[in-house]
């Protein structure tokens, strides 16, 4: 059986010109992980699903610069690069944030 990816057209809302990924994956948490120390700053979120999946989406559109593991709902032909568990995501968004401002993804990671 082929996965899934892409999200179908209903989930796209031409006013707001955007997925809503938070409700085609029922979506149940997230989180911030964030570096504002450097001049070149970003912000993405860890996302959880009801059915305990997460991905890491670039909710402003811009901060990851395109990384591919980054969903941008922003973008028709985007989809989230899915985690079994938040330790995985959450390393996974540390180190893409730090990639981008120069920081140590260690000191990015959100305490568990």
């Amino acid at each position: 059986m082929k996965k899934a990816t892409t999200i179908p057209q209903e989930y796209w809302d031409e006013g707001l010109k955007r997925w809503s990924s938070h409700s085609f994956f029922n979506t149940i948490n997230h989180w911030h992980v964030s570096d504002y120390s450097q001049e070149e700053t970003c912000d993405i979120m860890i996302v959880e699903c009801k059915d305990g999946r997460f991905f890491i989406e670039d909710n402003w559109g811009g901060d990851a610069k395109g990384h591919a593991d980054v969903f941008n709902p922003f973008e028709r032909s985007s989809y989230p690069v899915f985690y079994s568990d938040f330790h995985s995501a959450n390393e996974a968004a540390a180190k893409i944030v730090a990639s981008i401002t120069g920081s140590d993804y260690q000191k990015i990671l959100i305490e568990e």
